[in-house]
């Protein structure tokens, strides 16, 4: 990677391979009229200095950017509720740049752009980042609990604040696990590390509401126009109790859970028959 200035991103096409990844990434910035291809972040960006920013993740399958004008919507209500005065015709001009090349995982990021730390974001940045990607091969996954407590920003907002995601991640991979269950200093299970979850209690499907940080996810909303859902505060021993987990995002789509912290759950059928409506 190129090293980031201060200055205006530079117009060549920025495609790298990141550590640990093998996947090539290639990058965009809107410059006030379209979007065009960069390979760096300035330095005096509040999103690479405080991680003041917010995003929207989504796949990018046959030539086409999946459930994109719903991720536009929660990006402009992102933007809206921290007052990015982000500029509506650079996400409209996503879709073209998003379609034009292979197919990936894509994330639109508005930053804060420059100024002090308490200044308004009156020139937010726009960037879009595209990766390679190979399909998710597997069927279910397995889950552990991650025993420090998750403080969601904003609510649950999807910001640069990824680092205890992240964190918590790799402590579960460390251990064997695909993924671990994330809970609020009430007790309160949010979410997975990288995904929303989803639990059948009851043969009734529930869901951590936003009030304890769950994210607006589009994944997860779809599930829920699909099906009926309770979105209810939920503890640890909702969990141990549920008959069934699944997760959603944006990549992963809807993912049924095989074990928690070992112990096998029910025959996963409200999950896999979600995923299999989402696959069509």
């Amino acid at each position: 990677m190129r090293q980031a200035t201060a200055e205006t991103l530079g117009s060549t096409r920025g495609t790298r391979v990141l550590p640990g990844n093998s996947a090539p990434m290639t990058s965009w910035q809107w410059n006030g009229d379209v979007f065009v291809s960069c390979d760096s972040v300035p330095l005096s960006d509040r999103g690479f200095r405080y991680g003041m920013s917010v995003f929207e993740s989504l796949r990018v399958r046959g030539g086409e950017a999946e459930f994109l004008h719903r991720h536009l919507a929660r990006l402009l209500s992102a933007c809206a509720e921290r007052e990015f005065a982000v500029e509506e015709s650079a996400l409209r001009a996503c879709e073209e740049t998003l379609c034009n090349g292979g197919d990936g995982f894509a994330r639109i990021y508005v930053t804060a752009g420059d100024g002090s730390l308490t200044a308004p974001a009156g020139k937010p940045r726009v960037f879009i980042l595209r990766e390679e990607r190979a399909p998710v091969a597997e069927e279910c996954y397995e889950l552990t609990f991650h025993d420090e407590p998750y403080r969601a920003p904003f609510g649950g907002l999807k910001t640069a604040n990824y680092w205890p995601n992240a964190d918590a991640l790799g402590n579960a991979r460390r251990r064997g696990f695909d993924e671990a269950l994330l809970f609020n200093d009430f007790a309160e299970l949010v979410s997975a590390c990288c995904a929303n979850v989803f639990l059948v209690i009851d043969g009734k499907i529930v869901t951590p509401p936003r009030s304890s940080g769950a994210r607006a996810g589009v994944i997860r909303e779809w599930v829920i126009g699909r099906r009926k859902v309770e979105e209810r505060r939920l503890r640890r021993e909702h969990a141990l109790a549920t008959e069934e987990i699944f997760l959603t995002n944006s990549w992963i789509g809807v993912m049924p859970v095989a074990t928690l912290e070992g112990r096998p759950l029910g025959p996963r059928s409200v999950g896999s028959r979600l995923a299999a409506e989402f696959m069509r």
